[in-house]
């Protein structure tokens, strides 16, 4: 019973983030460059194993649960693809991009309400720092040929 209910709620979730993924247009990619010149040792699954696990993966979109402990810093990687992010809850924690800038946050750490769906372009290569007391943890849905059209 268990395997059909979370069968359920994974379709369910994947219903929700693939219609919110068909709103406005984003950017080529979070710094306007082309993804397909970055360094493909810097995809996130690969520079940054210990945070991103695979959970699903075909052809059109790949799932990730990611996770950063408390006062951890991610390993600096990149997400070639557009993505909807699904946060658990708030956390506070920054974003540094590989030059070490600080860039502006994706979600606000103070909202209440949970969990928190937020769509981003590609991503290039960046390290988040969790400052928070509680795990960081999202689940990306990378659409690997851009978000579905309507």
């Amino acid at each position: 019973m268990f395997k059909c209910i979370s069968t359920f709620v994974a379709a369910s979730l994947l219903a929700a983030v693939t219609a919110f993924a068909q709103t406005s247009p984003l950017p080529i990619s979070t710094d306007g460059t082309d993804p397909k010149s970055w360094d493909p040792k810097l995809d996130a699954v690969i520079a940054g194993a210990k945070n991103h696990k695979v959970i699903f993966e075909d052809k059109e979109i790949r799932v990730l649960s990611v996770t950063v402990l408390p006062g951890e810093v991610e390993p600096l990687h990149h997400h070639q693809w557009p993505s909807a992010i699904v946060y658990d809850r708030p956390t506070k924690s920054e974003n540094r991009d590989a030059k070490g800038n600080l860039l502006a946050p994706k979600a606000k750490a103070d909202r209440k309400d949970s969990p928190m769906l937020i769509r981003v372009p590609p991503e290039a290569a960046h390290s988040v720092t969790n400052l928070d007391s509680v795990p960081l943890h999202l689940i990306r849905v990378e659409f690997k040929h851009g978000f579905p059209k309507q």
